[in-house]
């Protein structure tokens, strides 16, 4: 969605089946990609305070958690396209900001 690479294809790069870490993984593959990114922790995030181009944490009363986007004012499920309405009983336990500069080449590649 942000890299033009398919879910499958991230996590098949991230050697993950499809349960992902926000800093140890996503930051780091988008890092990888010639983004910038900034972890952004704390309590009572609100959603108006989440930038655009920012991943979001989502975590559910179960203490599972879910991954939106937020992109131009309006949030993204991965799997279900633009969400409508947030449920209340979701919390935002962290989020990711993200911007493209460039990739960097490998010295060691260039002859």
């Amino acid at each position: 969605m942000i890299t033009g690479n398919s879910l499958e294809e991230i996590c098949k790069d991230l050697g993950k089946d499809g349960t992902t870490n926000i800093d140890t993984d996503i930051m780091k593959y988008l890092n990888r990609q010639g983004y910038k990114t900034r972890l952004i922790k704390g309590y009572d995030i609100t959603y108006s305070e989440i930038p655009d181009s920012s991943i979001i944490r989502l975590s559910y009363p179960t203490e599972n958690g879910h991954f939106i986007v937020k992109h131009k004012g309006k949030y993204y499920d991965p799997a279900v396209g633009i969400i409508q309405e947030i449920k209340s009983h979701t919390k935002i336990t962290h989020y990711l900001t993200f911007k493209y500069i460039e990739k960097f080449f490998d010295l060691n590649m260039v002859s």
